[in-house]
């Protein structure tokens, strides 16, 4: 998988989100907008080639969390982001 091209991620106040970088890939239906572990996540996987299992690395070396469960979450994760559009099959 990767970051879908034109995305940016923004910072208002404490609030972090995803953002298209031009008018031209804007949906105003959705804002999609990441919590504290998403954020650490999204901050830190490459831009390209990335699966649910480099999502689950990056949340048990981070958080106390079993491996299994990470990789449930991860898979979470990637399903959210696949339907709002920041992410897509290589």
């Amino acid at each position: 998988m990767k970051k879908k091209n034109g995305l940016a991620l923004r910072r208002l106040g404490t609030e972090a989100f995803v953002v298209a970088e031009s008018l031209a890939l804007v949906d105003f239906d959705r804002l999609v907008t990441l919590n504290d572990s998403a954020l650490y996540v999204w901050e830190n996987l490459p831009a390209s080639d990335f699966a649910p299992s480099t999502i689950a690395r990056l949340l048990t070396d981070r958080y106390d969390v079993a491996e299994a469960t990470a990789l449930a979450d991860a898979q979470a994760l990637v399903d959210v982001w696949k339907e709002a559009g920041i992410i897509e099959e290589q």
